[in-house]
């Protein structure tokens, strides 16, 4: 199956949808561009095992310093004022390119995605959504081209059904595009069809409900790839305590999926303690052989708690715990590692006029290691609307995923600015520097990355650039 260009999916919408709405005298049109370029240069240090390491018993060295100088390009448009009350275009490109880069960075040779490419039409009491585009539930996020119709019967309810063809999640690319299938050689030969339909409702200002359905079948309708369902809930039973809860479910494999309840406790205008219960487990298609190797399932509890202890001053902390379900089958990769994992959080806020200090430390014991950390940031926010920032790290890992027997600091610095009212820039540097432990076969962590961002904005209402973000 070709994979679809944007005119390819916009042409056929704007058909369909133009046809939903009696035609105007046209009405003058408008359309709004907003562009995100970034390149970034990482350094990295790639690793080798050598067996002759660590006197003859083997192990993985650092190889020379090498670097990668990604680049993207995001451009995202809107179009208004098409004739049709309510009907606007919508698009969100990405390009790729790799600026004389000595690594392959993942996707730099994918020069092009549409990300988003779809003709809308939106009235009082239903949305009609047609080409390209992704859609976020307690299922995740899957993306399609095909139709997403919605219908508010009344103002509390919203029901949502949609379908079309569908993409393979996280690369916008057919199931059976040879991206997927050079790493999944065993799957299907064919794309997939994706349908599905949610239900969400707000009976109340303190409670809302929603449940969605989903299921993907092969092309041809000769199989299932998946079927899933997820329901969520969040329910104020007083001014001062909240208790949620969400779910998914693997039909097709017949078991649960991620799972939690939780409940907030509001003890003062201060102060806020959530306890949560919590289960998780990877959902695969059944499309994959993956789903043979059986990933690994844990549940676990979870204490936090957030202290404004005043105007300027917030104080936060967590404790989590989990426990991993044991092996249903051997593996040379997860031996002596330990079942059960322990997780503590705290952190700091501090606010005084256009100042900030944040501050954060992290200890996690158990199944993968030990592992520390901390993080310190202090900004400064003039009325010009222009932010420097300066941050450090430090972290430590011991055990099976380590940093061997080292610590790794790391120090930088931010600036973000307008260079006028619709074109701003942005610089991220962050230098890391490793001090190495006394195991020889400690790996070195040394090394600078850079993230240097422009942002503009042109057309109907380009007042300002809005900092980040799209739709």
């Amino acid at each position: 199956m070709m994979p679809l260009r944007p005119l390819q999916v916009f042409l056929p919408a704007l058909a369909v949808l133009a046809a939903q709405g009696t035609a105007r005298p046209l009405a003058a049109q408008s359309v709004r561009l907003h562009g995100t370029s970034t390149v970034q240069y990482v350094q990295l240090r790639p690793i080798q095992y050598d067996s002759a390491a660590d006197s003859g018993a083997g192990a993985f060295v650092s190889l020379p310093e090498t670097f990668a100088a990604p680049f993207t390009q995001d451009l995202e448009v809107s179009a208004w004022g098409l004739g049709v009350t309510g009907l606007r275009a919508y698009g969100l490109f990405r390009g790729r390119a790799a600026l004389g880069s000595a690594l392959v960075w993942p996707r730099s040779n994918d020069h092009f995605d549409a990300l988003y490419a779809y003709l809308e039409l939106d009235r009082t009491s239903y949305l009609l959504r047609l080409g390209r585009q992704q859609k976020a539930s307690g299922l995740g996020w899957y993306a399609f081209d095909g139709l997403d119709a919605g219908w508010q019967p009344v103002p509390a309810v919203r029901v949502d059904a949609y379908g079309g063809r569908g993409l393979a999640r996280a690369s916008l690319d057919a199931p059976n595009s040879s991206a997927i299938t050079s790493l999944d050689p065993l799957r299907p030969d064919q794309g997939t069809i994706l349908m599905g339909a949610s239900v969400s409702a707000a009976p109340t200002a303190r409670s809302t409900f929603s449940a969605i359905y989903q299921r993907e079948l092969l092309a041809d309708r000769s199989g299932l790839v998946s079927e899933r369902a997820a329901f969520d809930a969040r329910v104020g039973l007083a001014s001062w305590l909240y208790v949620t809860g969400s779910a998914d479910a693997d039909i097709a494999r017949r078991q649960w999926g991620k799972a939690s309840v939780s409940a907030t406790w509001l003890a003062s205008r201060a102060t806020s303690v959530t306890l949560e219960a919590f289960q998780y487990r990877p959902a695969l298609d059944l499309s994959t052989i993956w789903g043979v190797f059986m990933p690994e399932s844990h549940h676990g509890y979870a204490a936090t708690t957030t202290v404004t202890a005043s105007p300027a001053l917030t104080l936060s902390g967590g404790l989590t715990y989990r426990r991993w379900q044991p092996l249903s089958s051997g593996s040379p990769f997860l031996v002596d590692v330990g079942d059960t994992q322990t997780e503590l959080n705290l952190g700091a806020a501090w606010r005084r006029g256009r100042c900030t200090l944040d501050g954060g430390y992290h200890l996690q014991t158990g199944y993968g290691g030990k592992q520390s950390g901390g993080d310190l940031s202090a900004g400064y926010a003039s009325e010009g609307g222009w932010r420097a920032g300066l941050r450090a790290t430090a972290f430590q890992q011991d055990g099976e995923f380590r940093v061997s027997g080292g610590t790794v600091y790391g120090f930088g610095a931010e600036l973000r600015s307008p260079l006028t009212d619709v074109v701003g820039m942005s610089v991220d540097v962050m230098r890391y520097l490793q001090r190495r432990g006394t195991d020889p076969t400690s790996l070195d962590w040394n090394q600078t990355r850079v993230s240097i961002t422009f942002e503009w904005v042109m057309g109907a209402n380009a007042d300002h650039v809005s900092g980040g973000g799209y739709q």
